[in-house]
């Protein structure tokens, strides 16, 4: 009777494991799903998202709804998902930030990038800009690190923030370069780039500045990335330009709680997916400087990881840490 009542109990467990797995990919989701941008809105961050979430409401047949948690460079709101319930209701839009730079800046963080998140698929890969004022004496990089080491007390460059991408980006590329300009940092992209407009800073790093550029109030001497920007083809990459092994892109991913069922990050990874495919979303973005990435959740999660040594790597050398 014991050997029959341990047998039946193991039965039953598969079957309402199976039961379960078979919920979790056909029945989900029964109700609104709730895509958290961790920044305010109007940013890039925010505009990924609004623009994914209608069409992947579509898709999923339920509402996915946008809800802006922004504070203390995203970190409120990525805390907040690393502890929601893993039931594939609460998603959020990560970033190298979040996920990459931020767990390495800020002491007393209570997430782990890697270990507390599921990772979905990754939605963009973005080249930064080298832009500078246009009285800068300088119209490629080769002539920029020229002036740089001629008369290193009159350049400085602007980012949005100490420990942020920007910021980084530009330690990197004195680390492999050997000029010094001096970092000014700001609380956002937006007053670091009319700074450098008005050219109260000469120059930064930065990856919204393509607007700027295409009037005249910024010239572009570089992109950051492995290919030329679909806005400014004409502007070559940092390796074209001299700097042999700069590569330096900002990202955007979906990320669920650790522990969401297989099935719905297959089935959100799917979705989404398709909806980067859509050569709507495709024209939009590349006039943004934007570029889609996709691909599975295993070469995401992988991708991470990647950017998880590289970027500890590169705030260790900043000597970048805020409370």
């Amino acid at each position: 009777m014991k050997k029959f009542a341990a047998l039946t109990a193991a039965v039953m467990g598969v079957a309402a494991l199976s039961v379960s797995n078979v919920s979790a990919q056909e029945y989900w989701p029964t109700k609104p799903v709730t895509l958290i941008v961790p920044f305010a809105p109007g940013g890039n961050t925010d505009l990924i998202a609004r623009t994914i979430a209608p069409k992947l409401g579509e898709k999923l047949g339920q509402s996915v709804i946008v809800e802006n948690r922004p504070g203390a460079g995203g970190t409120i709101a990525t805390t907040e998902v690393a502890s929601a319930a893993a039931d594939g209701y609460t998603m959020q839009i990560g970033d190298i930030s979040t996920h990459a730079i931020s767990p390495y800046v800020y002491e007393n963080l209570t997430y782990d990038p890697i270990d507390d998140f599921e990772p979905v698929i990754q939605v963009t890969s973005v080249s930064l800009l080298l832009v500078a004022n246009p009285q800068v004496k300088a119209n490629n990089v080769q002539e920029l690190i020229d002036l740089a080491k001629s008369d290193p007390e009159t350049l400085s460059y602007a980012s949005s923030g100490n420990g942020s991408p920007q910021h980084l980006a530009f330690e990197y590329l004195k680390s492999l370069t050997g000029i010094g300009p001096l970092h000014i940092p700001y609380n956002g992209s937006a007053p670091a780039l009319t700074d450098v407009i008005a050219g109260h800073v000469p120059m930064m790093i930065d990856g919204t500045a393509v607007p700027h550029v295409k009037n005249g109030a910024l010239k572009a001497l570089a992109v950051t990335g492995t290919a030329r920007s679909q806005a400014l083809p004409d502007v070559p990459t940092m390796q074209e330009a001299g700097v042999n092994d700069f590569t330096f892109t900002s990202w955007h991913g979906i990320m669920y709680p650790a522990g969401v069922p297989a099935e719905i990050v297959e089935k959100v990874n799917t979705a989404v997916g398709e909806i980067l495919d859509e050569q709507e979303v495709k024209d939009r973005f590349a006039e943004l400087n934007i570029g889609l990435a996709g691909g599975s959740p295993e070469q995401f999660a992988e991708f991470v990881a990647a950017e998880n040594k590289k970027m500890k790597s590169l705030v260790d050398a900043a000597g970048v840490t805020k409370d």
